[in-house]
């Protein structure tokens, strides 16, 4: 049986109409956000969104609001929050399993992979000291000793955080003779031991890796679980690579880190504030010591529209009463039936 209210709030904006093109297409009803010119920078005020939501069945959330108790709490019609994202930190997924209300997210192979792959750059990148090398033969410099990189072969990656990504990293740095150290309280050894990963504690992985890269979904528990303590675990010639959440390691820790040379350098996608601020001080960090790049490394056409079409699939599956399978909190399901399909 499907819903009789077939109406989606987009809170938008998007660069891609293609969800929305999908959901007209089956008869919905649309709600757009305003369409503004620097996305990046605008924000609803909080009953702005909630008037914008009103009696929608489904919000297909842009990156940018956090849609918190109070959102959720004042739209009763509202049985789902949608994300075409991986990362679904900005929905209080507590608060909506307590009211029945379902989150989804859109874990598609473009997007992990993507990630994955951008993540192997990285570290190349940083073994081969290729930034230093750009910069120092733009000035004029030639090979010079000090300048040489770093053979991969027989290093040691910790991977902070095992599941898709993870897992996907894990592939390819064993194709390249590399040894892996794991840490997710969440992955038995035996999910990947085909993978060649020894599954260890965090500190564990911190002292014997010659990098470490994090692949974590953003909560109390990942949430500033690298800070000095931690860096100081690892070896002055070791390496960080963040691709997951900026709030994963703490900002001014990995700065003092940097700067006082107690790990040899690191590479973010991440931050805690997006875009960074021009005064953020990761921007002094010496540039041949920190890579930085803005949130897109493991971005690609295909994910973004791969991302569209699995919400926009999500979507139309809920609003025929049937559960898809990027719920990422299934303990709302039994109250969302009551709620809404009984």
């Amino acid at each position: 049986m499907a819903s009789k209210n077939r109406k989606v709030c987009l809170s938008g904006p998007t660069r891609l109409t293609l969800a929305e093109d999908l959901l007209r297409k089956a008869d919905c009803e649309l709600v757009l956000g305003k369409s503004v010119d620097d996305f990046r920078s605008y924000r609803y005020e909080r009953r702005e969104l909630i008037n914008l939501i009103a009696d929608s069945a489904v919000l297909f959330a842009a990156g940018r609001e956090f849609i918190g108790p109070d959102i959720l709490d004042s739209c009763p019609d509202l049985q789902a929050v949608v994300k075409s994202s991986i990362g679904i930190e900005n929905v209080d997924v507590d608060t909506a399993t307590e009211l029945g209300i379902l989150c989804c997210n859109s874990p598609t192979p473009e997007n992990y992979m993507g990630v994955a792959e951008a993540t192997m750059g990285l570290m190349v990148a940083l073994f081969k000291r290729l930034k230093h090398n750009e910069a120092f033969m733009r000035g004029g410099g030639w090979k010079e000793p000090q300048n040489r990189g770093t053979l991969m072969l027989g290093k040691t990656v910790g991977i902070i955080g095992v599941g898709r990504i993870g897992q996907n990293v894990a592939k390819r740095l064993g194709a390249w003779g590399m040894r892996m150290l794991g840490y997710d309280p969440y992955v038995s050894q035996e999910t990947v031991a085909p993978l060649g990963i020894k599954m260890v504690s965090l500190d564990e992985l911190l002292r014997n890796s010659d990098l470490i890269t994090l692949h974590v979904v953003l909560t109390k528990e990942t949430r500033g679980m690298i800070g000095l303590r931690e860096l100081k675990l690892m070896r002055p010639t070791a390496f960080v690579v963040n691709t997951s959440r900026g709030p994963a390691i703490k900002e001014a820790d990995l700065i003092q880190a940097l700067n006082e040379k107690i790990i040899a350098g690191a590479a973010l996608d991440v931050f805690d504030e997006e875009p960074l601020p021009m005064d953020n001080p990761l921007r002094a960090v010496d540039p041949a010591r920190l890579i930085l790049t803005p949130h897109i490394i493991g971005n690609n056409p295909g994910s973004l529209e791969a991302g569209q079409r699995m919400a926009a699939q999500s979507i139309l599956s809920l609003l025929e009463g049937k559960l898809p399978d990027t719920v990422v909190n299934p303990a709302a399901v039994e109250r969302w039936k009551q709620r809404f399909w009984t």
